[in-house]
């Protein structure tokens, strides 16, 4: 009985970390639980082929107009390639019993922000009672998106509450190996984001620059040397 009471206050508490908590915690990066091959909408050339990715959804009951419960909508790959984590009583919905958040892949867009590299999949987040809003307490909620790999510079999470709008980028920290966090602005179309890729040439330069510089040095040499030879 005692153990059986230990091990459910020790659910409890996690729960309440899993409620309370204002970040992403990456429970995925650790040993033996590496993440699983990313599952794409659109698979790009050479990527592994896996199942299809999934969606999420949750559903707290509405009382006073908001949202009792907090909700934490997150996909079921290893690790969660889209999460929302929300408080309680973060949005309102006025004149509605239930309240349902989801968050549905799609193909990476074909729009991303000029000069950008859009990563993976954009996932979009919609509410199931239209005028939904957010409440103070949405301060909190965050959103996590895994990237397809661990390149430096990290990418950016970018937003837009429709595709007819433009991207908004949005201050990205990173909370994992290939995780990255940001604040939830509201319901819409969010993208992770690379900067462009490096221009074919661009690696060679460096070489480039150091030949240069041995070349003059032995030129200036030579130049030095004939210089100070006596004269026959």
């Amino acid at each position: 009985m005692r153990l059986a009471r230990r091990a459910a206050a020790g659910v409890l508490l996690v729960a309440a970390g899993l409620l309370l908590s204002p970040t992403v915690v990456p429970v995925y990066d650790g040993i033996g639980q590496p993440d699983e091959p990313y599952r794409y909408v659109d698979r790009p050339d050479g990527a592994q082929v896996t199942a299809e990715p999934t969606s999420a959804s949750m559903t707290s009951p509405v009382q006073g107009g908001l949202a009792l419960h907090g909700m934490n909508v997150a996909t079921k790959e290893v690790a969660p390639q889209f999460a929302l984590f929300l408080p309680p009583r973060a949005l309102q919905a006025a004149g509605a019993r239930t309240l349902t958040v989801t968050a549905t892949p799609q193909a990476a867009v074909s729009d991303p922000p000029v000069g950008k590299r859009a990563d993976g999949n954009a996932y979009l987040v919609g509410f199931s009672v239209p005028g939904t809003t957010l409440t103070p307490q949405a301060a909190l909620a965050t959103v996590s998106m895994r990237a397809t790999t661990a390149e430096q510079p990290p990418p950016q999470i970018h937003y837009r509450p429709a595709a007819t709008e433009p991207w908004q980028p949005l201050q990205t920290a990173r909370a994992g190996t290939e995780i990255y966090a940001t604040r939830f602005p509201g319901p819409g179309q969010f993208q992770l984001v690379f900067g462009p890729r490096p221009e074919e040439g661009s690696s060679r330069l460096p070489l480039v620059l150091v030949a240069v510089l041995v070349v003059a040095a032995a030129v200036l040499v030579v130049v030095r040397l004939r210089a100070v030879r006596p004269d026959a």
